[in-house]
């Protein structure tokens, strides 16, 4: 597996964000601009993603986690429950399958 990067792409864009354990929701937000990193690695088979709120610098919400990529599909992704919408839409714009993360 080749681990150097080859795609990386940022963007602001907005989401409604909740965070969320066994008991429930323990904070939302509607409408927060978020700073929105993707990075795909030589050979397409791993790739990362982190976002943060752009007001706080990432101190109120942030999150990253890993992508993983199979015969130009995304099969899985980890660091998240949920991958966000914006996130999917930048990888499928990029000409990736997101059928399996969907």
């Amino acid at each position: 597996m080749n681990n150097k990067l080859k795609i990386q792409v940022e963007w602001v864009g907005e989401a409604d964000l909740s965070l969320d354990n066994s008991f429930g929701t323990i904070a939302s937000q509607k409408n927060v601009a978020i700073q929105f990193t993707l990075g795909i690695h030589e050979g397409h088979e791993t790739g990362w993603f982190e976002f943060y709120d752009v007001e706080t610098g990432g101190e109120d919400w942030y999150a990253e986690g890993g992508l993983w990529f199979d015969e130009g599909g995304v099969w899985d992704y980890d660091g998240v429950f949920s991958l966000p919408t914006e996130i999917i839409m930048k990888l499928k714009s990029m000409g990736f399958n997101t059928d399996d993360i969907e």
